[in-house]
């Protein structure tokens, strides 16, 4: 049983056994607004609808291509899987592998290969706005995805030069590669759609425009390259509605949970038991995250908890969703990690060891100033 399947079947018998059609109504008055269930769909659909246009236009390819001509090798090892990774995708992880700069299995080791993909695919995850998990617990606690990411930013800049330290190879293993006698250029009208696209990002963050609208303009705004392209990439596939129907049920249950008090008895139970919030929010996130890998698990759980406290709780989120997002980097349970391993013919335990560095002293320094921030 899939973990949204799960939660389904979870809200079905709360319903049955302790609800009423009070709480019925309630759930479903709850489940038809906007911005609760059908906005984040709505963000979901348009990144896979994103995501298969960038496919479908080698935009990954041409990148790779345009940096090896110009012997950008290390840059390329961050940013190719870390494109990638922008566009959370079912499948991605095998796909970032196989799309990896061919160039580098020649100077590096099955681990290190590993290391530097999942790595990088991976580090602009704790400000990434299009995430499932960040996108769900925003919906539910009724938070900017643009402010969440904009306060996770320093650990995702704090994560990737860390990563490059303690990842790239020096420049000196490299020498300089000749060979390339015609370099590949991008055309102007390239240049224009993705300046355009920077400013629309710009200005969307900076008015604090709903992410979905930002998303539909820049699907607007790659159709002017190839039209045929975006209208066929609207029709999702088999995975696509799979994921959207696991996010609908997650949010079913957040909506029962909210609907039935429940969530309000459980944060009563936890200020009477005179253990710190943070501190128990925290533990149960670890332990979801540690054993599921996946950030539906914890924000299906842990969010509708806050919900239930007094005040603005917006840092609450935000640490969550760090702490969260850090742990899933490091377990064995991640199925990116696993998939990566295997490409690379590298155990997971090894993989895990050589990222845990940077990973984990990214994850300190933040948190340290995280910390100074929320109490001065």
């Amino acid at each position: 049983m899939t973990i949204g399947r799960f939660f389904l079947a979870a809200s079905l018998a709360l319903l049955v056994f302790f609800g009423n059609s009070r709480t019925v109504h309630d759930t479903f008055n709850r489940l038809g607004t906007f911005d609760y269930f059908f906005a984040p769909l709505l963000i979901l659909y348009l990144v896979s609808v994103l995501e298969r246009i960038l496919d479908r236009l080698s935009v990954i390819s041409s990148i790779e291509n345009y940096l090896a001509d110009r012997n950008l090798t290390r840059l390329s090892y961050a940013f190719i899987p870390g494109l990638i990774g922008l566009i959370p995708s079912i499948g991605g992880a095998h796909f970032a592998c196989s799309m990896f700069p061919s160039s580098a299995g020649k100077k590096l080791s099955g681990c290190q290969l590993a290391a530097i993909n999942y790595f990088f695919r991976h580090f602009h995850v704790y400000s990434n706005p299009l995430i499932t998990g960040t996108v769900l617990a925003c919906a539910i606690t009724n938070t900017s995805l643009w402010f969440v990411s904009l306060t996770l930013l320093p650990l995702t800049l704090l994560t990737f030069l860390l990563g490059w330290k303690f990842l790239i190879p020096s420049s000196k293993k490299y020498s300089k590669e000749t060979g390339h006698s015609i370099k590949s250029s991008m055309s102007l009208k390239i240049i224009l759609v993705f300046v355009s696209i920077f400013i629309e990002t710009l200005i969307f963050f900076l008015l604090d425009i709903k992410i979905f609208f930002w998303l539909a303009t820049v699907i607007f705004t790659l159709a002017l390259v190839s039209p045929q392209t975006v209208w066929e990439a609207f029709k999702p596939s088999k995975d696509n509605l799979f994921l959207l129907s696991e996010v609908a049920f997650i949010l079913i249950f957040a909506a029962v949970i909210n609907s039935l008090g429940i969530n309000q008895l459980l944060t009563n139970f936890i200020y009477s038991s005179g253990v710190p919030t943070v501190l128990t929010f925290s533990l149960v996130t670890v332990f979801l995250a540690y054993i599921t890998g996946i950030s539906q698990a914890y924000v299906a759980i842990v969010m509708p908890l806050i919900v239930g406290l007094t005040g603005n709780q917006f840092n609450l989120v935000c640490w969550l969703l760090a702490l969260g997002f850090f742990i899933q980097y490091l377990t064995p349970a991640h199925l990116c990690l696993i998939v990566c391993a295997k490409y690379f013919k590298c155990s997971a335990f090894r993989l895990i060891q050589q990222i845990f560095p940077p990973v984990a002293l990214a994850f300190l320094l933040w948190s340290l100033g995280f910390l100074a921030f929320c109490l001065f």
